[in-house]
């Protein structure tokens, strides 16, 4: 796994308090990283959704007679 390493300065007493609360810093921020690409990515297909055309009525039960009548 490659890493990278973030440097940052709190307040004194910051690290400690997060170490009381049972927060991993490294966890914590690599979670919030995560969540904040998997927003985006529901984001873009919130979009792509809004952008797309309707299928044509009765397209979804042909498709799945036709699903239904092939042998697998």
């Amino acid at each position: 796994m490659d890493t990278e390493v973030i440097s940052i300065r709190v307040r004194r007493g910051t690290t400690r308090q997060l170490k009381k609360a049972g927060i991993n810093p490294k966890e914590y921020i690599e979670n919030i990283a995560w969540k904040a690409n998997a927003k985006k990515v529901l984001l873009e297909l919130k979009e792509l959704i809004k952008t797309s055309k309707p299928s044509k009525a009765g397209f979804a039960v042909k498709s799945i007679r036709e699903d239904r009548d092939e042998d697998h």
